[in-house]
């Protein structure tokens, strides 16, 4: 096994290892106020909405990805709804998630992305589909150009439910080692909330901004990411294919 392998693992676990704090640590409180309660949804949607994190090129037909992600939002934990909406303590203050996921190109500039992630310390995970187009694939004097459309829902929680649409447009320049990258998109998400009273449901429709820089190592693709979706948060991912 080379050694660019061996690191290129390690990552990866280091990645997956905000998925594995202690369950529970915080939940979501059903007998907040309303407006406290739509709050949360707005601002957790923007957290937890599975961005692109890759640059628009498409892998092509005989391409792959195996990829491994987290992302943190220190914003969350101070917006005024935190002391009646969220019980307990989030792990260090930070709204993190990770995920795990495949990408698999196909003919015509089409990929199509599945991953699964975890809500650190709490019981909520998110699944989430997309399939993505690439009209420009880009080259060495041209910038690549893709359009997603991604499906989302969460799992794992008696009181929350989240389901969200979105779709997003990717514009990105490849140079050797370092391609930079910048998205634009606008997310539907439908929050529900199940109470003793009869379920409470919201939706939010909001803009989301993000952008980042894809590394090629050879082995690993290393992708960094800064997000805008009710606040600003970081990701990173690491990814082995080709």
């Amino acid at each position: 096994m080379s050694p660019t392998f061996r690191r290129s693992a390690a990552v990866l676990i280091a990645l997956c290892a905000v998925a594995v704090v202690p369950a529970r640590a915080w939940s979501v409180d059903p007998t907040a106020p309303r407006g406290d309660l739509e709050d949360f949804n707005r601002h957790f949607a923007g957290a937890v909405y599975p961005y692109a994190r890759h640059e628009a090129a498409p892998l092509g037909i005989t391409g792959f990805e195996v990829f491994a992600d987290a992302s943190y939002n220190r914003e969350f934990d101070r917006q005024p709804f935190r002391s009646s909406a969220v019980s307990g303590n989030l792990p260090s203050d930070v709204l993190a998630i990770g995920r795990v996921g495949v990408r698999k190109g196909l003919p015509g500039g089409i990929d199509l992305e599945a991953s699964y992630g975890k809500v650190a310390g709490s019981d909520l995970k998110i699944v989430a589909g997309t399939i993505q187009w690439s009209p420009l694939a880009g080259g060495l004097a041209s910038p690549a150009l893709a359009f997603r459309l991604t499906g989302a829902k969460s799992q794992g929680d008696d009181v929350y439910e989240l389901r969200q649409l979105g779709f997003e447009a990717v514009l990105s320049k490849g140079f050797p080692v370092v391609t930079p990258y910048v998205g634009v998109g606008l997310v539907h998400s439908q929050g529900t909330f199940h109470r003793a009273g009869g379920d409470l449901s919201t939706s939010a429709d909001r803009p989301i901004l993000f952008g980042g820089v894809t590394l090629s190592l050879l082995v690993p693709k290393i992708h960094l990411e800064v997000e805008r979706g009710e606040t600003w948060q970081a990701a990173a991912r690491i990814g082995i294919g080709f």
